[in-house]
């Protein structure tokens, strides 16, 4: 029972280290083949065209093969500190299939740039390592976009920018090293004056190209800049962004104003920017997609990637779309490993609830404790109440903070107009005034929303819409990767704040992130709406404070359910310990412990239980002492060993016939010569004599493992159910005890007095034997009467103890030490001659002796004596008895060899010793 118990313990420990290992796999449909891309921020293709892609709002990097097989899917948050919002912002591939992707760390607001980190992933993802780190302060005051930039790789070496207030820096590490590495510098450029950076790509092999605030597009070569985009510094509302290089003396761009894949050559200085692919063509090839504007452009291994929110196009260096990726499918052996964790997971609760079920039935009897009862019920119901209040406090709070936000957010956004001065905004007109005097004026103001003692802003963002010819355009922002007259869509929202002027709250998703926003209007003087104030919180972080909170409301639970339940447990221990008191004496009284009794002093229904069982245990013992009385009785006159042979407990259970056959081992002892000695006793001095006899050497048979089948007078026949040797040691004892016995009769002037033993072994049958008012225990087997016949006969022998063969084989190899073989002897001339040995160890010390020091000649002349050798066999025992002349074996052997020499054998001698 104990073994099946921990089996079934162990197959739940296997099953859950199974669903821990493979728990990533907890939310994944086990049935689900494919998933499509969502919210998609970057894409790019490998030497051996893998695609990868930062989707789910920069919180995941997948690799998926060239047959769009999901590789891996790597979580930003994955073994991080949930203190801090983690996203991918960049990736790049080598040539052996590992990726190297930007890990940007945000403030638990996902906010703030508290540092950033380049991860070495490997082909298939199961290694993540940080081979550089960047630590950021408040100083720094970077806002969702850190200062690296454009991770590329060539040769061994990974390249990415350090992007500083005056300078830019390119540096590289070592990709082959798996330790965290501090960079080599490659080169360095400063930027043009009034210029702003905000993107930079290149390679040590070209120019490096950057993009400004301000929409300007340069390269950048030695210490000479050249203005590539726009030719001329005319105010116009297009600027260059995810700028990317090809090998054909091109730079590509997106022009978010035209939607559209721009290249330019940077060679040719009058080289005008030419469409590659707008959106417009693809919603015209493809009218069945719904689409949304680009978020991303790279160029790998001659491909140019162009990601939208969900999709992917593949584009040649024509600008021809070779294909289009809006999704992937699973491996089969993820579908499977999907699978067998849900099936493992059946199997533990199968398993689980099979377990508690052996547990009550098989190891509890369906017996259940009442301190178990009061828990089972009062525990679950306890935790349910608990669970169902934590989950209420949780919804109650969270949404209560979310309105409280959302009022924060409203008056924030209805004071934006007294902040935000709309005639200066309104002078704000293109990308070129950036940090102009309006620019800075404004956001001077819309910084004073916060406080101005560098106290946390608790996650809170700014943005500034600019509404100009009908168009919404982004011009100011908290995110530094912004530029200036950034498009924006006009929703239904933003339509009711132009056309209304009222506040709007709201949410909303992309590939950025989560949030919750707030919408005022902002007035020129003139009473005219010319922009939008938008301020809000970033849903992670509100989302992560949320189950933070639920985390600690659960602990808080949890330490109230185990407080409740120990008190629940201290006191129903308290309550029961009048009936542990009762049941520790019930089962002491069920031991055989009957001096027991119980003091309860609770004055009680349990005090007055207690008083009856003192009464009841006083009965039950006086009742208990006299059936022992009686059976011990009982156990006198049929041993408990053969009731145990029968397989019965009690005289009450045997029945008339009842019968076993075992092979036992059967021991005769009797006294020598006892008819002469009682013929010269009276009746009662022999009765006298007997039991002194039985009782010094009965005990003896019982010591060792036998039981008394029949007493003979003085003697007795024994069984040994046991071992052979049980029965030999039992026959030393006999010995040395008699040696004892004749020195106490010595002293009192007593005869020395001998006995016999004869040992044998063999199938007897034991049973019960009379009628149904007079029962006896009783042996029957022909084994029997010969050990009884031996034992007669070993006085003639002159053996003290006589073994027959079967007995001997039976031996452990060191009590052959001191037995001798007595050849064949024929006890009658109808019965077939049996083999017997003389074993000599209880012997007298000088008869051992005299016996251990001619066994070897005895048995020399013994084998001679068989083969009909009787001149050699008659010197053997001439020998043997010249030195012991104890030894009447060897002499009757000597008269019987010599006979046999002066006269012959007969033709049908058997070569055994006849005793008559």
């Amino acid at each position: 029972m104990r073994t099946k118990l921990m089996l079934l313990l162990i197959s739940m420990l296997v099953c859950i280290i199974f669903i821990v290992s493979l728990r990533e796999l907890a939310t994944f449909q086990p049935f689900k083949t494919s998933k499509q891309y969502d919210m998609i921020s970057q894409a790019i293709k490998d030497e051996q065209g893998s695609l990868y892609t930062i989707v789910d709002s920069k919180k995941f990097l997948q690799k998926v093969d060239s047959s769009g097989k999901l590789i891996y899917s790597m979580a930003s948050e994955m073994n991080q500190d949930s203190n801090h919002a983690y996203m991918f912002n960049d990736v790049t591939t080598d040539k052996d299939g590992n990726a190297y992707a930007l890990l940007t760390i945000l403030d638990n607001y996902g906010l703030q740039v508290t540092g950033e980190q380049i991860l070495k992933i490997s082909a298939d993802g199961v290694d993540r390592t940080v081979i550089h780190s960047e630590q950021y302060d408040d100083t720094d005051s970077l806002m969702r976009v850190g200062r690296l930039q454009n991770l590329y790789i060539e040769g061994s070496e990974l390249y990415f920018f350090n992007i500083q207030t005056h300078a830019t820096t390119l540096l590289s590490v070592d990709v082959n090293s798996s330790l965290l590495q501090y960079p080599k510098q490659v080169s360095q450029f400063e930027m043009p004056s009034n210029h702003f950076l905000k993107e930079v790509t290149g390679k040590p092999s070209s120019p490096v190209f950057y993009t400004t605030k301000q929409g300007f597009l340069f390269s950048q070569k030695g210490t000479d800049s050249t203005q590539l985009f726009p030719s001329t510094n005319e105010s116009i509302l297009n600027f260059p962004v995810e700028i990317d290089i090809a090998q054909d003396s091109y730079i590509y761009y997106l022009d978010q104003h035209t939607e559209s894949v721009m290249r330019i050559g940077w060679e040719d200085k009058q080289a005008k920017p030419e469409i590659i692919l707008s959106l417009s063509q693809l919603m015209q090839k493809y009218d069945d997609i719904e689409w949304s504007s680009f978020t991303d452009l790279a160029l790998d291994y001659g491909h140019i990637l162009i990601t939208t929110s969900e999709q992917v196009i593949e584009l040649d260096t024509k600008g021809q779309i070779v294909r289009l990726y809006d999704g992937y499918h699973y491996s089969s052996m993820h579908v499977a490993l999907a699978i067998l964790f849900w099936a493992i997971a059946a199997l533990l609760l199968f398993i689980v609830t099979y377990t508690l079920k052996f547990i009550y039935s098989d190891m509890m009897k369906r017996k259940m404790y009442l301190l178990m009862k009061q828990l089972l019920i009062i525990l679950p119901v306890l935790l349910l109440c608990m669970a169902w209040l934590s989950y209420t406090v949780y919804q109650s709070v969270s949404a209560e903070k979310k309105q409280d936000t959302f009022k924060q957010l409203k008056i924030l956004a209805a004071n934006g107009n007294y902040l935000v001065d709309g005639d200066e905004l309104e002078q704000l007109t293109s990308p070129r005034d950036y940090k102009s005097s309006s620019f800075v004026y404004v956001k001077e103001r819309l910084d004073e929303v916060f406080s101005l003692s560098g106290e946390e802003r608790d996650g809170l963002y700014n943005t500034i819409y600019r509404y100009m010819d009908g168009k919404l355009y982004i011009v100011m922002d908290d995110d530094d990767g912004m530029t200036m007259f950034t498009p924006f869509e006009i929703t239904q929202e933003n339509q009711t704040v132009l056309d209304l002027g009222e506040l709007v709250l709201g949410e909303w998703q992309d590939s950025s992130g989560e949030w919750m926003y707030a919408l005022g209007p902002i007035y020129n003087s003139s009473d005219q709406v010319i922009g939008i104030y938008e301020t809000g919180k970033d849903m992670s972080g509100i989302t992560r404070s949320n189950m933070n909170l639920l985390g600690t409301v659960l602990q808080i639970v949890a330490w109230i359910g185990i407080v409740l339940g120990a008190i629940i447990t201290i006191m129903t221990i308290y309550f029961l310990a009048s009936i542990r008191k009762l049941r520790r004496s019930v089962n002491q009284i069920a031991s055989g412990e009957w001096d027991v009794t119980v003091q309860i002093t609770t004055r009680d229904e349990v005090a007055e239980l207690g008083d009856r069982f003192n009464m009841m245990a006083g009965a039950i013992k006086k009742y208990v002492l006299e059936v022992t009385k009686l059976s011990n009785m009982y156990f006198r006159f049929v041993p408990q060993q053969f009731l145990e042979v029968l397989g019965k407990k009690n005289m009450s259970d045997v029945q008339l016939g009842e019968q076993q056959t075992r092979n036992m081992t059967i021991l005769v002892c009797h006294m020598r010569q006892f008819n002469d000695m009682s013929s010269k006793l009276s009746t009662a001095e022999n009765f006298i004599f007997i039991n002194s006899f039985l009782k010094q050497f009965g005990p003896i048979i019982r010591e060792h493992g036998g039981f008394i089948s029949r007493y003979l007078g003085p003697g007795m026949l024994t069984m040994f159910p046991n071992d052979t040797t049980h029965s030999l040691m039992a026959a030393y004892h006999i010995r040395r005890a008699l040696e004892e016995y004749n020195e106490q009769r010595t002293d009192l002037g007593l005869p020395f007095i001998d006995i016999g033993v004869a040992i044998h072994a063999g199938d007897v049958m034991l049973g019960i034997i009379g009628e149904e008012q007079r029962l006896e225990g009783s042996v029957v087997s022909n084994h029997v009467q010969l050990t009884l016949d031996l034992e007669r006969l070993s006085e003639k022998l002159g053996v003290s103890v006589l073994l027959t063969a079967e007995a001997r084989q039976q031996l452990e190899l060191a009590r052959t030490m001191h037995c001798r073989s007595l050849g064949w002897i024929q006890l009658d001339s109808d019965q077939a001659p049996i083999q017997l040995f003389d074993w000599y160890e209880g012997d007298p010390i000088h008869i051992r002796q005299l016996k251990a020091e001619t066994k070897k000649q005895f048995e020399v002349a013994i084998e001679a004596y068989r083969n009909g050798r009787f001149y050699d066999a008659r010197e053997g025992f001439v020998q043997v008895v010249k030195r012991n002349r104890y030894d009447l074996i060897a002499k009757l052997y000597f008269f019987e060899s010599d006979r046999y020499y002066q006269e012959g054998a007969q033709l049908n001698w058997n070569a055994a010793l006849k005793i008559s």
